[in-house]
């Protein structure tokens, strides 16, 4: 679940640009306590604790950057980008519906559909996301052994910026999650956006991604407190939605209820 944990330990495992000692001391002084403070604010409280949130994440992510540039951590290693997928964790991890385990945190092996083999039997096709909340169940299909599969209830891509290029990659990955499960919602959620508006208006007449997220004004800027707040509501609505499905009464409306 913490991607970007995951990815120090590997560093220190892995002795990383002879940087095992001093990856123990930054993981110790800055992200534990980071992790642990963030961990321990009740979302539920609405922006006030937003705005506490993005100010301990603002100075770890400064910390974060700071030190990757000072000891030459290459962007491939992924040293800062799993800090923004794991924010996500931190925001829905005590979440009522995860708690209570009806659902769980996933970025590996959600399902995207299923095709028939050469040998007529049947694969099952999973993909991996950045952030999956979603139910884990257990099929058996035309009595082949029984395979577990993720069936997403929202899955969200997190790039650190997002270009042109990624979108495009981004909008194929949404719309094959979308089509294998009709009812899960699909977000984007960038640390800054580096492509023309005419991609973001043209997204705008599809359904394939439900929203999209700009967490900084440009590189370099802190994160959004409010735009945090918007990415956390729309999500547990999403679930909520899921849930709490809106039972269908006419003479009425029947796709947009009223406000």
């Amino acid at each position: 679940m913490y991607v970007h944990e995951d990815n120090i330990e590997t560093k220190i495992g892995g002795n990383y640009n002879g940087l095992e000692e001093k990856l123990l001391a930054f993981e110790k002084k800055f992200y534990f306590p980071m992790r642990e403070k963030v961990e321990s604010i009740d979302f539920s409280r609405g922006l006030t604790a937003f705005e506490k949130a993005t100010e301990i994440l603002n100075i770890y992510w400064e910390e974060l950057h700071e030190f990757a540039i000072k000891n030459k951590i290459k962007s491939q290693s992924k040293f800062e980008s799993t800090f923004l997928e794991e924010i996500s964790c931190y925001l829905f991890h005590n979440i009522d519906e995860i708690k209570n385990g009806n659902l769980s945190i996933f970025n590996k092996g959600i399902y995207a559909g299923i095709k028939i083999k050469e040998d007529l039997t049947i694969d099952v096709i999973k993909k991996d996301v950045d952030f999956c909340i979603g139910k884990k169940i257990n099929v058996t299909i035309d009595k082949q052994t029984p395979v577990s599969l993720i069936i997403p209830a929202v899955s969200v891509e997190v790039k650190t910026y997002l270009d042109a290029t990624m979108f495009g990659e981004i909008k194929s990955s949404s719309k094959t999650l979308k089509s294998s499960t009709p009812n899960s919602r699909a977000y984007v959620l960038m640390g800054y956006k580096n492509i023309a508006d005419e991609h973001i208006l043209a997204a705008k007449q599809d359904s394939t991604l439900d929203e999209m997220f700009v967490l900084q004004a440009k590189e370099g800027d802190p994160i959004d407190s409010k735009t945090l707040y918007e990415y956390y509501k729309e999500v547990k609505k999403a679930i909520s939605s899921l849930v709490n499905q809106v039972k269908i009464v006419v003479p009425g409306r029947l796709l947009n209820k009223s406000e």
